[in-house]
């Protein structure tokens, strides 16, 4: 892809229904859960990207066989019926890149069996937090060294059968954390109990991966507000459909609400495991014409966005889609409840504040979020700026006549983001 991309409003109302590629946060744990599975899993409309590559790699390197079709949205699994058996040239590290998914999922998995292995990712990845989850693996027997700052990658792991039992978490940083754990509980001896002792950010990825364990067999519930239990199991091969990526989806919808016509997005409705999947109350809140079906989501442009006060701390992904959204809104936008956007591919926050400012929006960052005032008038010609973060490009391609710079970024996520776009005439 070339180093820029110019991307316009479209030339007229949007009347189109549009399919964004499968979820990727469903596609991982589908993926780690079929590899610990017995038996053979079909995972159907998976995501090919950066992200569920890292993920099939380091499986394979693991001894799972993960035959992808040729274009990868159906991805055969042959589980290993329990923990990883080994790891080819253990020395050699298993890279992540800048999956926070793969990064934590794996470092748990990798910790609740009898290998030893080095995680290692991207330099961002290098800075994301760790913290918290290494050391609950640790105290559940595994050993954990890390290779450069304390409790970040790249660190060596050598893994153990986890205790189970209770585990206390403060509010982590990431609600990855806590489904990493859940994830490997059902390898663990003993019933395994984590308590939230302060809550968690983006509790709907709490629930998805409760069902998505389900799903594979596992026993895997709330026991009370903020305490969870999985208990050990062998989880079942299966036949697994993955839902169209709710994140992805927002961007589409609000090409909708902000330049009118409509626009169906199929197979994701108010039935979907995703929490995202509930952004078109976002969009209706702020003047769009919705319609939510149990597997469909139709929005409506009303020619007419207000502003409005959202605590998005359940849907944070959604972030930059209502930054984006409330440029074009009349009157203020206040976003909050979104702290840990500073510590995913991009500080989310700081990266919207500043982009925002170049097309002509007052912005007041807090740390949790965002006070936006939108201009009189868009600025035409911004070049903007992506931090090497796919959410970035997307919501910013929602703003009007930009230049989005370092478009490839939407690999890892949406690759083919950029062609939808053009599909719709909104690439010079």
């Amino acid at each position: 892809m070339t180093s820029e991309i110019r991307v316009r409003p479209p030339p007229g109302p949007i009347v189109a229904a549009l399919t964004p590629p499968g979820s990727k946060s469903l596609t991982n744990r589908a993926l780690v859960l079929a590899a610990m599975s017995d038996g053979t899993s079909t995972l159907r409309g998976c995501l090919d990207s950066e992200d569920t590559q890292v993920m099939r790699a380091a499986l394979a390197r693991c001894g799972v066989a993960c035959e992808a079709s040729e274009d990868a949205t159906e991805v055969r699994v042959i589980g290993v019926g329990g923990p990883l058996p080994r790891v080819d040239e253990p020395e050699r590290p298993i890279d992540v890149a800048t999956a926070g998914t793969a990064a934590r999922f794996l470092a748990a998995l990798f910790a609740a069996s009898p290998i030893a292995c080095v995680v290692d990712g991207s330099a961002r990845m290098r800075e994301r937090p760790m913290e918290g989850l290494l050391q609950a693996l640790r105290a559940q027997g595994a050993d954990i060294r890390c290779r450069g700052a304390d409790d970040m990658l790249p660190c060596e792991i050598h893994g153990a059968q986890l205790r189970g039992g209770e585990i206390r978490l403060a509010r982590p940083p990431s609600s990855q954390f806590i489904s990493a754990l859940l994830l490997a509980a059902p390898l663990a001896r003993e019933p395994m109990r984590v308590v939230l002792e302060q809550g968690t950010p983006a509790r709907p990825y709490v629930d998805m991966t409760l069902a998505c364990l389900r799903d594979f067999g596992a026993d895997a519930r709330w026991l009370e507000q903020d305490v969870l239990q999985v208990s050990p199991a062998t989880l079942r091969g299966r036949d697994y459909q993955v839902e169209p990526d709710a994140s992805a989806a927002t961007y589409l919808l609000s090409l909708a609400a902000i330049y009118g016509g409509e626009v169906r997005v199929p197979g994701l409705g108010r039935t979907s495991q995703q929490g995202d999947a509930r952004f078109c109350d976002v969009l209706g809140r702020m003047g769009a014409n919705v319609l939510q079906g149990p597997e469909i989501t139709i929005v409506r442009g009303t020619g007419a966005l207000h502003g409005v006060d959202l605590d998005l701390s359940d849907m944070p992904d959604t972030t930059l889609t209502a930054a984006a959204l409330a440029l074009h809104a009349a009157g203020p936008t206040r976003i909050r409840g979104v702290d840990v956007l500073r510590h995913h591919e991009s500080d989310r926050i700081a990266a919207a504040a500043s982009e925002l400012r170049k097309l002509g929006a007052e912005v007041v960052e807090h740390e949790d979020g965002l006070d936006i005032t939108p201009p009189a008038q868009i600025v035409q010609g911004a070049a903007i700026d992506t931090y090497r973060d796919h959410r970035v490009a997307m919501a910013f391609s929602l703003a009007g006549h930009v230049t989005i710079r370092d478009p490839g970024c939407v690999g890892k996520t949406f690759p083919k983001f950029f062609e939808v776009l053009a599909g719709l005439g909104m690439v010079e």
